[in-house]
């Protein structure tokens, strides 16, 4: 069984869409009672997340399954994390041994001298040969890999998912160029690997790409010795050094891959304890967070643009994220201002941003998502 090793520490990035709906709890009343709750979201009692929520606490995990926070499905019918208590900011909400989270890829071999770095598509491969298809490793992962989405439920396709048409609508050189790189990898891949199929390949490869945490692997800079005790005590959740050797793996974490998306997030992704065995994939509230609430996460890194977002998590961004993370100075803008391969100008596209608007007053499916990533995107030019 791969996990994390002691040298991960987290790039966070994963998240979540604006619960509408009311459900009170029912309150008891009397003198000193406890206030009732209002609750945006129907717990998620279903078999499948309480055996996770179980198997989970068996391994040590702490604040899952009601303990602190619990999963719930909005009006909408979408899955997200839910506080069930008040949060302070910085205050830890739930965290999962490092033990619990599935590697896609060998440690050992990434920090290898040479070693390429892995794609997400290799992510997929892994994924299937190291759980979904290997017997044994199935059973263990069972509790988690039964609440993984599938392609009727919690399924937002990325545009390699798309009919060809739709992919050539989106028109902005990056992310038609992006979809279709990824979809010939999946197809040259699955060729190689007589164990999947294509569409096998490209579904495990959307659950890495939309699910999985992104970490660092800290790779000693020549001369350092990895046991040194006079090093500097590096801060908790960060990589010692600026080593540009440094590699990256991707880990599914269950329990905490379904926090949704939200470009202004109450909460962050953080490792504790990166250099001991016993380490800690955690939730943190950047913010104070109420019981009711809904728990969220920024997805991608501070520099992930909308064009990011939808070629890996399949979905146009609520706002976008400035440099501290917060709707501030956009990341699309100023890709858009700076220009470059890839990138289109503000009259260089087929429709106006007033066409697309109308168009999207009757679309559907994902030739919604492709008019909601045009007019993203052409809203956001600078005059």
């Amino acid at each position: 069984m791969l996990h994390p090793s002691a040298h991960l520490a987290a790039v966070a990035t994963v998240c979540v869409l604006a619960a509408t709906s009311v459900h009170s709890l029912a309150s008891s009343g009397g003198f000193g009672a406890k206030k009732s709750i209002t609750k945006s979201y129907t717990p998620d009692q279903s078999p499948t997340i309480q055996t996770l929520t179980s198997f989970l606490k068996s391994q040590g995990a702490k604040g899952v399954g009601n303990d602190a926070s619990e999963i719930g499905i909005d009006e909408n019918g979408v899955r997200g994390l839910y506080a069930t208590k008040n949060f302070k900011k910085n205050q830890i909400i739930c965290r999962v041994p490092s033990d619990c989270a599935l590697a896609l890829a060998d440690p050992d071999a990434i920090v290898e001298p040479n070693a390429p770095e892995p794609t997400v598509v290799d992510g997929g491969v892994n994924f299937l040969k190291f759980y979904a298809q290997n017997a044994q490793a199935r059973q263990v992962w069972a509790p988690y890999l039964d609440t993984l989405p599938t392609a009727g439920e919690n399924f937002d396709p990325t545009p390699d998912f798309y009919e060809e048409g739709d992919i050539d609508a989106l028109e902005f050189p990056r992310a038609v160029d992006g979809a279709k790189s990824r979809l010939d990898q999946i197809k040259k891949m699955s060729e190689v690997e007589d164990s999947m199929s294509m569409e096998e390949l490209q579904f495990a490869t959307w659950i890495v790409s939309s699910r999985s945490f992104n970490i660092k692997l800290s790779v000693p800079m020549p001369g350092e010795d990895e046991e040194d005790d006079d090093k500097e005590e590096a801060p908790t959740g960060a990589i010692k050094g600026n080593n540009p050797n440094d590699k990256s793996i991707r880990v599914l974490v269950p329990y905490l891959d379904m926090i949704n998306h939200r470009s202004d997030a109450n909460a962050f992704m953080d490792l504790i304890d990166p250099e001991k065995d016993e380490a800690w994939f955690a939730i943190r509230a950047s913010r104070p967070i109420k019981e009711g609430k809904e728990i969220s996460i920024s997805y991608g890194s501070k520099g992930f643009s909308s064009v990011d977002m939808l070629l890996n998590y399949g979905f146009i961004p609520d706002k976008e994220m400035g440099r501290t993370g917060r709707e501030g100075e956009g990341v699309d803008r100023r890709m858009l201002a700076k220009g470059g391969e890839g990138i289109l100008g503000k009259d260089n596209w087929s429709t106006s941003l007033e066409d697309d608007l109308k168009a999207l007053e009757n679309a559907t499916g994902n030739a919604r998502q492709v008019l909601l990533f045009k007019t993203k995107l052409k809203s956001s030019y600078v005059d």
